[in-house]
């Protein structure tokens, strides 16, 4: 799934995960990466997970791999 993430979404995700009653799933939501329409805004995408301690991981590996992408300031 972290797969997914890294060439479809933009990092970090928009919130922890959350539950949706309907869908019985914990959802993780992020913005679509690489839209390049000119008029068309990004669309949310909605990562569903089977368990709560599926979706914290992935988010965990997320916002992990976010800072990892950040370029840190060097220092003088």
């Amino acid at each position: 799934m972290l797969n997914y993430i890294e060439q479809n979404c933009q990092l970090p995700p928009l919130e922890r995960p959350l539950y949706d009653e309907d869908a019985g799933t914990w959802d993780l939501w992020m913005e679509e990466k690489g839209n390049q329409h000119f008029v068309l805004d990004d669309e949310l995408i909605c990562v569903p997970f089977e368990t709560k301690e599926e979706a914290e991981e992935t988010y965990e590996q997320a916002i992990k791999l976010h800072a990892e992408e950040v370029p840190q300031p060097v220092k003088s």
